[in-house]
């Protein structure tokens, strides 16, 4: 606003030099011409720089009509897809949770990502990359970290939206020593559930991704060994058996 107030006491300036000096008609309006031309670029191209993207409400994700989005990401063919709702201040590099993407101009989101799910974002070659991260025990000594599980990929086609999906081929598998120490785990484990057993199903599963099939068969039967699951344990067992599920589809 600073920089217009500017530029209109110049373009007031020049009229009034206009009006005294002694100048040709030709002239005179050569130069209001090339005013006007510039006077339509300056506020123009100040209105398109400005994004006029909004937030669609979201009962589930708890947007709000007509909120400002957290993130913009602009492709090369002028779209623009913004992020709404929740970012995850304390956790670096920035995650997301609970929010929606849309494509700014459209009345319609691409798709809700829920709470209890993780999300991290990059953006490079034109490509929007969404990596959805698990607490898993991949790190040495079969200890927990953040792990990329499913990469996403979403960019343009001639105009079409594209979604991609693959889970993580790099994910750490785990050496015959710690599968061996897994599966020990589970035939020494006494019955009834608690923390460690979730632990151990965990385990399992990466045990099973790393190619042993007893671990798999182990797996399988964990509730018929510890009992019913229930809650939180039935929740993530089930996600477990889904990512699984989702392994074997892609072989």
């Amino acid at each position: 606003m600073h920089c217009k107030r500017i530029y209109l006491l110049f373009l007031a300036n020049i009229s009034s030099f206009l009006t005294t000096v002694i100048i040709t008609t030709y002239m005179k309006k050569l130069i209001l011409t090339c005013i006007f031309v510039l006077t339509t670029v300056f506020f123009c191209t100040g209105q398109k720089a400005k994004t006029d993207c909004k937030c669609f409400e979201n009962k589930m994700a708890g947007t709000t009509k007509g909120a400002q989005p957290d993130t913009s990401f602009h492709f090369s063919n002028g779209k623009t897809i913004i992020l709404c709702d929740y970012k995850n201040p304390d956790i670096k590099p920035t995650t997301f949770s609970e929010f929606t993407l849309s494509i700014c101009g459209q009345d319609t989101i691409i798709d809700f990502f829920e709470a209890k799910l993780i999300f991290r974002f990059k953006f490079k070659k034109d490509t929007l990359v969404i990596e959805d991260i698990r607490n898993l025990p991949t790190a040495v000594d079969r200890k927990y970290q953040m792990t990329t599980w499913i990469i996403e990929k979403i960019y343009f086609t001639k105009g079409k939206l594209n979604r991609h999906f693959a889970t993580n081929k790099k994910i750490r598998k785990y050496n015959q020593q710690e599968i061996q120490e897994t599966i020990k785990e589970y035939e020494t484990a006494k019955l009834g559930l608690d923390d460690s057993k979730i632990e151990l199903a965990n385990r399992l599963f990466i045990s099973t991704i790393s190619g042993n099939k007893k671990a798999r068969l182990y797996f399988a039967d964990f509730e018929t060994k510890f009992g019913t699951l229930d809650g939180a344990f039935k929740e993530e067992y089930n996600e477990l058996e889904t990512m699984l599920g989702l392994l074997d589809k892609e072989k």
